[in-house]
């Protein structure tokens, strides 16, 4: 559950994304830890488990950090699409709508947070639905820019 459900994605930067940098192209590394779940059949003691915080290492390319830095949001494996998203002034708001591995059906994410060029950290709440039942996960997720080259 960890991967897609706990990191979910961002979409679409804003008109306003000038008023401070946005993220720099490069390699970045992200640390999500979970801040709660109420998943229905998942005893919390499995969640709490798979609640690794294990670091992952991704890469924004220059065309990406123009138009769609959110991407560095992205859970692996997630399919995503933006209801509504904003990169302006050092703030993120985004409302997305995801299809992850782990479930049949959509899940929808409200993500805050702040950004640099350097960095961000994101506040996210999902919302779903797991064998008939509504799930929320709420994770808090930041990012830090280790430098331009990728390898």
């Amino acid at each position: 559950m960890k991967g897609a459900v706990l990191a979910i994605p961002l979409a679409l930067a804003g008109a306003n994304a000038t008023a401070v940098p946005g993220p720099q192209a490069g390699r970045w590394t992200h640390v999500t830890r979970l801040v709660s779940a109420d998943i229905p059949g998942v005893p919390e003691t499995l969640i709490r488990a798979a609640d690794k915080q294990v670091p992952r290492i991704t890469c924004l390319t220059a065309k990406q950090a123009a138009a769609t830095p959110q991407i560095l949001l992205h859970a692996p494996g997630a399919k995503c699409s933006s209801r509504s998203y904003t990169l302006a002034a050092g703030k993120i708001r985004g409302n997305s709508t995801c299809m992850v591995k782990e479930l049949p059906t959509p899940v929808r994410t409200v993500t805050t947070g702040t950004y640099s060029a350097t960095g961000y950290v994101t506040r996210s709440v999902t919302k779903g639905v797991r064998s008939g039942q509504p799930l929320t996960v709420v994770t808090a997720t930041s990012g830090k820019w280790l430098g331009a080259a990728c390898r």
